[in-house]
């Protein structure tokens, strides 16, 4: 009976769900930024939420995201200091056995965590055998909560879930009006003029993306959304 016993009690606890597998139990991480390297979550025998509309975020920004079928939950409170954020999800090893989550895919509500009663704002999907997922999101309205749902995806039939660490920041911005070189994996670089004003003159500087947790192979995807150079007297 002793055996029998212990046996049921060990079974139950290898097939838990994780506590934020859905919105009743949601992880609260406070006022935004929220970046704790010490802190893993795992996605391991979570089950699919049906949140009714937006279930499959259907959204210019992220087409391919497929159906959560592993979603965990949390929220944050949008910050007065912040306009825009970037949400990173990384899966990562807790250095305690656990496997890391591979091929991440994240989306950001407002709202009411409820059925039919979630917006999606932005949503992404890594690449096929990727670890790491990041997406920004701006116009977020200070005090109010907004929503993250993470889960992983699978081209196969292999088991992709895994622990996670999540990072909720301020989206960085350079304004270099010398050499630099920078090793964070995103953020925003506009010329030394800022977003509102023109490049000074007579400036020749290089600026080296080189991110320390690229992968031997991995690429750097740039948006550019504005410039203009004006044309030198000599004309070339």
């Amino acid at each position: 009976r002793i055996f029998t016993i212990s046996f049921l009690f060990i079974s139950c606890l290898a097939f838990a769900q994780p506590a934020n597998d859905d919105c009743t139990g949601i992880i609260d991480l406070g006022e935004a930024p929220f970046c704790d390297e010490s802190v893993f979550f795992t996605n391991v025998d979570a089950t699919p939420t049906d949140i009714g509309n937006d279930n499959i975020p259907a959204i210019n920004e992220c087409p391919t995201v497929g159906a959560m079928q592993n979603d965990v939950w949390f929220s944050f409170i949008a910050s007065a200091d912040i306009e825009d954020y970037l949400i990173t999800v990384t899966g990562i090893t807790d250095g305690a056995g656990s496997t890391a989550m591979l091929q991440p895919q994240v989306a950001i509500y407002r709202g009411d965590c409820e059925v039919d009663g979630l917006e999606a704002l932005n949503c992404d999907i890594s690449d096929d055998g990727g670890t790491e997922v990041s997406l920004t999101v701006s116009g977020l309205d200070a005090g109010l909560p907004y929503f993250v749902r993470i889960s992983d995806w699978s081209s196969s039939a292999a088991a992709t879930e895994g622990t996670f660490q999540l990072c909720i920041e301020e989206v960085t911005i350079w304004t270099p009006d010398e050499d630099i070189t920078i090793t964070t994996c995103s953020g925003d670089i506009y010329d030394s003029g800022g977003p509102n004003g023109n490049y000074f003159p007579n400036q020749n500087y290089t600026v080296t993306i080189q991110p320390s947790s690229l992968p031997p192979g991995g690429c750097i995807y740039f948006n550019m959304e504005y410039y203009n150079v004006e044309s030198p007297a000599d004309g070339f």
